[in-house]
């Protein structure tokens, strides 16, 4: 079978670390995968998408984010090759898979779950026999029970980069993505982690990720890498293990935690590991510097804690970034400002700001559907912006959108670098001179 992947252009940077997985399995079984790569490469849209033209699957990696040019993109490619079979995955079909599939005709198939051995699967069943799947039959969309998560992870190829044409154009990569976990245990009212990656902390061991990190520097020439888990940190003795080996195999590689770490499942005896194993930058996710505003967001830690945990990976040289959420439930503009002074008041390098989106199937979700106070402005799908005027999905009388939009250019104009996070800033400065 001749199968694609699309990864469409979005406010993120990075290569796709799911198709990577996916694709490296696909090509053990012998088939023939091609990855075109729109979040690290411009241009030549047309003469890109060329290689879908003889194609039995193409498959999206669509975040809801990148919603509305996933859909684009799959109308595009139906009219490019009308037999092939157009697949649905990643995050958001995650959170709102059967909605996607109703409202969006051109997709044949969704996967929800990890999908490198769904996919596979795939390629040699039907989709009603394929855990996961969510399919069209008789007019109406079906969906399968739920795949069980994988726990083996060391049994899963090494992501393949080898056929994403960015990576082709540049012969090299120059920082790595890596997982050494998956799975998140915690219930932050905000966060969709666990529907999408699952609750079960599950874990690689040290060897197999000395021996990716060795093949991906021979193979791409990469001298450092990202972690890209989502709690690194969480089994500390663990972290601490993986940062001894790589200190005795003489890894030599710098490294970083950009998708943030738990400040809880910090001690002075693991930052200075982390330091002395070649890190130098770890994220922190924050959400808010108000007390009683942190404090409803049920993240399982005290405000103080994560004052602690920025404290000690500041003092063993790391540098901090941190991330926060205007619009929590219960804030309004004087906490937000609030988690403004936060910053400075724990000395973060850095530190990004999103407006609050809702998603379906949090503890969020529930509490503004649920409260009388709270207005709906628009559905939570239409909340991510790339490049224009941010836009709340819901407010309160004690919050209105306009103080909500006014905080986020506020927090970014403040706290985000141009140097170091020029999408962020790009996107401030251009919704700024539109005067909206």
């Amino acid at each position: 079978m001749k199968i694609v992947f699309i990864d469409p252009k979005g406010v993120w940077e990075g290569l796709n670390n799911g198709i990577a997985y996916i694709a490296s399995n696909l090509g053990r079984s012998g088939h023939d995968v091609n990855v075109v790569d729109f979040v690290n490469m411009d241009g030549n849209e047309d003469r890109r998408l060329e290689v879908v033209k003889d194609a039995d699957f193409v498959g999206l990696s669509i975040k809801s984010f990148t919603l509305d040019e996933s859909v684009r993109l799959a109308k595009k490619i139906r009219k490019m090759n009308p037999k092939a079979v157009i697949v649905a995955g990643g995050p958001h079909i995650m959170v709102d898979g059967m909605n996607f599939m109703k409202e969006n005709p051109v997709f044949d198939l969704g996967i929800k779950g990890e999908a490198e051995i769904a996919f596979n699967e795939l390629m040699e069943k039907p989709a009603n026999e394929v855990d996961g799947a969510l399919y069209r039959e008789g007019g109406e969309v079906r969906e399968n029970c739920a795949r069980r998560w994988i726990s083996e992870l060391d049994e899963l190829e090494f992501p393949d980069y080898d056929n994403f044409d960015s990576v082709a154009q540049a012969h090299r990569i120059d920082k790595w993505p890596l997982v050494t976990s998956r799975g998140c245990p915690y219930s932050c009212s905000y966060c969709n982690v666990p529907v999408v990656i699952g609750r079960k902390f599950r874990t690689r061991s040290g060897e197999s990720i000395i021996r990716e990190l060795r093949y991906a520097r021979k193979k791409y020439g990469c001298n450092e890498f990202k972690v890209l888990d989502d709690n690194f940190t969480l089994l500390m003795d663990r972290a601490k293990e993986i940062c001894k080996l790589f200190i005795e195999e003489g890894l030599d590689m710098k490294w970083t935690c950009p998708n943030g770490i738990r400040a809880d499942r910090l001690d002075d005896e693991l930052c200075k590991l982390m330091v002395e194993a070649g890190c130098y930058s770890v994220s922190i996710g924050v959400e808010s510097g108000d007390p009683e505003v942190f404090r409803k967001i049920n993240k399982g830690e005290k405000l103080e804690d994560v004052e602690r945990g920025i404290m000690m990976a500041k003092r063993a040289g790391l540098k901090v970034h941190g991330f926060f959420i205007l619009g929590l439930v219960g804030s309004t503009y004087e906490t937000d400002k609030r988690s403004m002074e936060f910053v400075k008041k724990v000395g973060l390098d850095s530190a990004s700001w999103g407006i609050l989106v809702p998603y379906p199937g949090t503890e969020v979700w529930n509490q503004v559907r649920a409260d009388p106070n709270v207005r709906m402005l628009r559905d939570w799908k239409e909340g991510f912006h790339i490049g224009a005027r941010p836009k709340p999905v819901f407010d309160t009388p004690e919050y209105p959108a306009d103080e909500r939009v006014k905080a986020f250019y506020l927090a970014n104009l403040r706290f985000t670098k141009p140097k170091d996070y020029p999408r962020a800033a790009k996107m401030v400065i251009k919704s700024l001179l539109a005067g909206r």
